[in-house]
């Protein structure tokens, strides 16, 4: 019976109640009561309702507590009150029933009161009931009006008004909303509010109560098409028919569907013929566009349906689609959803067209961007520009690659006059990542469209072009200086004020003493690792330059006059050799010691970082907090403070060494999801959402992040839960290694045996308890939870549909107040970390994992879900809020594939991004580029040994690799390439294919010619879905994943910087060679400079193969194996060096150690390896 009434399936309710009402014992007539009226009531059967409610309690207070009748049932003693109202109304009665109204009130007042101290979520279903007895008492006066009377008819069409606009601001859920149109229909049949109940049996359809939709509308059409005569079926109102149609279409049934179609290609003829065509409005919009004429919504179905069912793409569905979608553009011309119909075909066939028929593509792109112009247009009239970013971004997307041709240029620039300049606010980081496009016409539109940005918000437009102003590229670099001096001559004082604050704040991230000590560290790689003396100097000489400047400054600060008077001296006798050698070619305060301009700035008028919004108020920066603290990691970011105008503080962290921009387009994409949340009805009423935070860059290599107070790293709560109980950071390595030592060498199944020890002896429960003891009561402890869960979950759907990477403890973030799951630093993005050179994410350790009890690296696993963030879930664990979470975010992941795709579009083909796609190990040296400026060929046989062994730092290796995207301008072949793999993947897990052969990006090299043109991703064809996984069974697949034992055995252990790296995926002589590789860089450094750290560090290493490998038998082999092929490859390049072999000093290189033990051998294999550098022959690295 609860069954059926939650299911509204009255008929079947009634029978049942009929049934077992007799036979029941008195307490179950009292339970069954309830649910019998309101079976009784929706059938229209008073009488039966009558005896029902006569079981209940009256209200009568005396008689209340003898009944015994408590809130067993969720509203309280107050059902048998209000259906005794609901039959006095009926029975005319009206006197007496508002009676029963007020004690049905004071029923409820008790509970309610109770209720909404502990949260309005549990005491919504009381508020429904009052909301009832409310409408009841104006059901009476709408009956008791006059009839006739013109005072009396305004009155009534007041109320009506007021019910509609009323419905509006209740939950979107099916229960709520039949409860109160049950009350209404009391005196307003359905017929007479056609409007409210297609809402309603919308809402029923989009929840999966198909049944009660087909109900609701048989009620409205007063017949059953199914069962109907031929000559009556599928007539009636035409909005009601619309949504008949509508209904049949979501069944899924391919002949339901096609007649679907049929029966709308004839209401759209039967309504273009009536005379009242366009005064017909629809009816059947819940997004508030009640003012749309029906016909138009028609015929947009009708194209939609259309592309649907057309299995591809030829003349005739093309033309009749594109006349469908044309008519619905013209019958509502000011409708966003029609234009972004219209755009999206033309740009789907235009896809198609270009590989078939390129001459006749433009006229695609030509109508394409029209209907984007209009869509963004209408949208932001209506909506705001949130809802058209998806719009924009595609817009962005054919200009930048169609924006040569005349008459999309015409397009564009009418365009442009037709959309709000605020439009563009927020896609500035797009549009200026393209201001030194090669393409001329597109590269003075983009600057023409930025002066004009400038001239209505020259605040938004400061900081992303500034940035641009400090770029390697020197025509990109040019194109801003050009914007920033037009926009200069109207903003001057803005403009000088944010060079001001930019340049201090570049200048207080990174410090002399970092830059320095970093540019050495790259020098020193370049001339010792690759032997390339010219990117040596060229790194060098900005830093001398930067000192000299220094030197004769008066301005400098106390910091930087301190590093000249320390080194300035020793600094410049080398740079006089590094020139001598160029001529002949032979071999934590924020005071005046660090910025003083930045403290001596008050009252500017240029915003403070983050906080400009077009049409409000500018919040600008009042000064600079003195203090600035440092924290205490390596890149050393500091938190400042702003004061702002408006009296509040304002922090950041200002960070260095770091590129931000990937950062901030990751917000981005954020904000859509958020937006898409918040437009899905399942998703907004559990408030899910992603937390963003502000990302301002400043220059390619420093940024503003905003700072988000009270958050806590999950590793800093557990580090402090352990600490404070004394139980060991590291307790389940420990258990894993008492058990199985050798835990390595194990096969798959004693692997998880293994780990399953570990587990079984480890509770794991750490998270859990935090969330419980900061908690102050168990009401904000059960809310923090269960945000915990969503946030937790949303951001796994959303990372996992990113591709993101890197997600340790100390990424991961817990809100002190909500108890949401907060992520930073978005570094590896689509996947890039399982394709970086050395130790991929998929089969090796992030290099700041720190502890191994839960760092487990993420290999085969699509979310970091360990045992840990499970255990603080609810006590179903996974199977509650997270997985219901996780197909809710999912199929709102799915169900706007496009607007999706097309922020990713816009990602992964901005140039200041794409670049990280890149395969390092197929990335070009940055001394191929200094001599030959685009260089389309690389010689791979002589990078290759160079690359193999220099092993530059992550940062390092980026500036080369950007620098060389840079020249190559933002017509890099291979970049597009890799975006359009990257795509494709995107793609896959839009659709539920991604459980195929290749479940990661795959090489470009070896794959691309397996790639779809990007477009054609786009083209917005939802029947890719239906071929993939659902929604339920692709989120199954990736828990399964996540979870899986066998996954996580096989991880990696990680370990500090400088501690031996391994895992079971790579073989232990790769890992050995490896380790040894890079203890002989530190072997060669001790022979290059006195007291080097090597033998510092001997010690140490020789203990870490003890520890962690253990001095075996199989370890001695190998590591003999690992000396004898050494040796041999050294054998061969002396031969190729025609060497003689028996010179005294190769014999001593090749004799064997004087000692068999495993420390003189790894000492031999460490001296061979660092030789290699030595000799700095190519060939010989190579062969090592």
């Amino acid at each position: 019976m609860r069954c059926l009434a939650a299911l509204a399936r009255w008929e079947e309710l009634n029978n049942l109640c009929k049934e077992y009402w007799t036979p029941a014992e008195p307490s179950a007539r009292l339970e069954m009561a309830p649910m019998a009226a309101k079976a009784a009531w929706n059938m229209g059967e008073w009488d039966q309702m009558a005896e029902y409610v006569s079981r209940l309690d009256d209200g009568d207070e005396t008689k209340l507590r003898a009944l015994g009748n408590t809130a067993a049932t969720g509203d309280g003693s107050s059902n048998g009150t209000f259906f005794r109202a609901v039959l006095l109304v009926r029975r005319g009665k009206y006197d007496e029933a508002r009676d029963y109204v007020e004690r049905a009130r004071k029923c409820l007042a008790t509970e309610l009161a109770a209720l909404v101290l502990e949260s309005y979520e549990r005491a919504y279903t009381n508020m429904v009931r009052v909301q009832q007895l409310s409408e009841l008492e104006e059901v009476i006066d709408y009956c008791t009006l006059p009839m006739g009377n013109p005072v009396a008819e305004g009155r009534r069409a007041l109320i009506r008004n007021m019910w509609t606009e009323r419905i509006q601001g209740a939950k979107r859920n099916v229960e709520v909303w039949q409860a109160l149109l049950a009350v209404r229909a009391l005196v307003l049949p359905p017929t007479e509010d056609i409007e409210t109940w297609l809402k309603f049996a919308s809402l029923c359809r989009q929840n999966g109560r198909i049944s009660q939709a087909r109900s609701t509308l048989i009620k409205l059409l007063q017949y059953d098409p199914e069962t109907s005569p031929e000559n009556v079926r599928y007539h009636g109102p035409p909005q009601v028919m619309l949504a008949y149609l509508k209904y049949q279409w979501s069944l899924g049934d391919d002949l339901k569907r096609k007649e679907a179609f049929s029966r709308l290609q004839n209401l759209a003829r039967e309504l273009t013929i009536s005379p009242n065509v366009q005064s017909i409005q629809s009816t059947a919009s819940i997004s508030g566009n009640a003012n749309v004429p029906l016909l138009a919504r028609v015929h947009l179905k009708l194209g939609s349906w259309q592309w649907t069912l057309s299995p591809g793409l030829d003349d005739d569905s093309i033309q009749e689609i594109l006349s469908a979608f044309g008519n619905a553009t013209q019958f509502a011309p000011k409708w966003a959803k029609a234009w972004h119909a219209w755009a999206l075909f033309n740009t789907a066939v235009m896809s198609h067209t270009l590989r078939g028929y390129p001459a006749i593509a433009s006229q695609f792109v030509v109508s394409a961007v029209n209907g984007y112009f209009h869509s963004i247009a209408c949208a932001a009239n209506a909506k705001g520009v949130d809802d058209s970013l998806q719009d924009i971004l595609r817009l962005l997307t054919l200009w930048f690659n169609h924006g040569a041709t005349a008459e999309v240029q015409k397009a564009l620039q009418i365009g442009f006059a037709q959309v709000n300049i605020n439009t563009w606010l927020a896609v500035l980081p797009q549009i200026i990542a393209r201001i030194h496009s090669n393409n001329h016409a597109v590269r003075e539109l983009i600057q023409s469209l930025l002066v004009r940005i400038g001239q209505s918000h020259p605040q938004a437009l400061m900081y992303p072009l500034l940035v641009a102003c400090k770029s390697i590229s020197n025509l990109r670099k040019a194109a801003a200086q050009e914007v920033v001096d037009k926009v200069r001559q109207h903003s001057g004082v803005l403009v000088d004020q944010a060079q001001l604050v930019s340049k201090e704040l570049i200048r207080v991230a990174i410090l002399w003493h970092e830059l320095w000590h970093e540019g050495l560290e790259e020098a020193s790689r370049l001339y010792f690792g690759e032997h390339n003396i010219e990117g040596m100097l060229k790194v060098l000489e900005p830093l001398h330059e930067m000192l000299e400047e220094g030197a004769m400054r008066d301005n400098t600060t106390i910091k930087e006059r301190a590093f000249i008077e320390a080194y300035h001296h020793d600094l410049s006798q080398a740079y006089e050799c590094c020139m001598k050698y160029k001529r002949t070619g032979k071999d934590a305060e924020l005071t005046q010691s660090v910025s003083p301009e930045l403290v001596e700035c008050r009252d500017l008028e240029l915003a403070v970082p983050g906080t400009y919004r077009a049409e409000s108020p500018v919040v600008t920066i009042a000064s600079f907090a003195h203090q600035l603290d440092v924290i205490t990691s390596k890149q050393r970011p500091r938190k400042l403070t702003i004061h702002g105008s408006d009296g509040e503080d304002y922090a950041f962290l200002l960070k260095g060494h770091e590129d931000l921009r990937q950062d901030e387009r990751v917000m981005q994409l954020f904000g859509l999801v958020n937006t898409l949340l918040a437009n899905s009805r399942k998703t907004a009423e559990k408030d899910l959402s992603i937390q963003r935070y502000d990302v301002i860059p400043l220059s390619p290599n420093s940024g503003l992040i905003g700072w988000v107070p009270n958050c806590d790293t999950l590793h800093q709560l557990i580090r402090e839960y352990r600490d404070a109980r004394r139980i060991t950071l590291n307790q389940e390595h420990k258990f894993m290694l008492s058990f199985a030592p050798d835990y390595d060498h194990l096969p798959l199944i004693s692997k998880v045996e293994v780990f399953e020890y570990a587990l079984q002896n480890t509770e794991g429960n750490d998270l859990a308890k935090v969330l419980w003891l900061k908690s102050r009561t168990s009401e904000v402890w059960l809310e923090r939870r269960t945000n915990y869960t969503r946030s937790l979950a949303v951001m796994s759907m959303v990372g996992y549909l990113l591709g993101l990477g890197d997600r340790h403890p100390s990424n991961l973030m817990l809100r002190r107040s909500s108890g949401k799951i907060l992520h930073i630093d978005f570094g590896d993005c689509f996947e890039a970390s399982m394709n970086r050179e050395k130790f991929p994410e998929k089969a090796c350790p992030s290099k700041r994992l720190q502890s191994f009890f839960w760092h487990w690296s993420e290999w085969g696993v699509p979310f970091r879900l360990t045992r840990m963030l499970v255990k603080a879930m609810e006590v179903g664990g996974i199977e509650g809020n997270f997985r219901s979470t996780c197909e809710n975010v999912m199929q709102v992941l799915r169900s706007n594939k496009d607007s999706v795709m097309a922020m990713m579009e816009a990602f992964v083909h901005d140039p200041l991004i794409n670049w990280r796609l890149f395969n390092f190990n197929e990335v070009p040296q940055m001394s191929i580029f200094t001599s030959t400026h685009g260089a389309a060929a690389v010689n791979t046989e002589e990078t290759a040994p160079s690359k193999e062994l220099a092993h530059p730092q992550r940062g390092a290796r980026e500036r080369e690799l950007l620098q060389a995207v840079n020249q190559l301008g933002d017509a890099n072949e291979v970049l597009n390439e890799r975006a359009v793999v990257v795509m494709a993947r995107m793609s896959n897990k839009l659709t539920g294919r991604d459980f195929s052969s290749c479940s990661s990006i795959p090489s470009t090299s070896s794959n691309i010619q397996h790639a779809v043109d990007h477009n054609t991703l786009i083209s917005g064809d939802n029947r890719e879905v239906e071929h993939g996984l659902s929604v339920k069974l692709q989120v199954q697949k990736l828990i399964i994943q996540a979870t899986s034992h066998e996954n996580l055995c096989q991880n990696y252990v990680g370990k500090q910087r400088n501690n031996f790296i391994f895992h079971s995926q790579v073989s232990r002589q790769d890992c050995l060679l490896h380790q040894s590789i890079s203890w002989a860089k530190q072997y060669y450094n001790s022979m290059t400079s006195p007291g080097g750290i090597f033998r510092d560090h001997e010690g140490n290493f020789l203990l870490t193969f003890n520890k962690h490998l253990g001095i075996s038998s199989v370890i001695h082999a190998e590591l003999w194996s690992i000396y004898e092929a050494l040796t041999l490859a050294w054998a061969n390049g002396f031969e190729h060096l025609m060497v003689q072999t028996d010179n005294a000093e190769v014999r001593d290189l090749l004799s064997p150690p004087a000692s068999e033990n495993p420390f003189s051998l790894v000492r031999s294999i460490v001296a061979l390896c660092a030789k290699a550098w030595f000799v700095g022959s190519k060939l010989i690295r190579r062969e090592i």
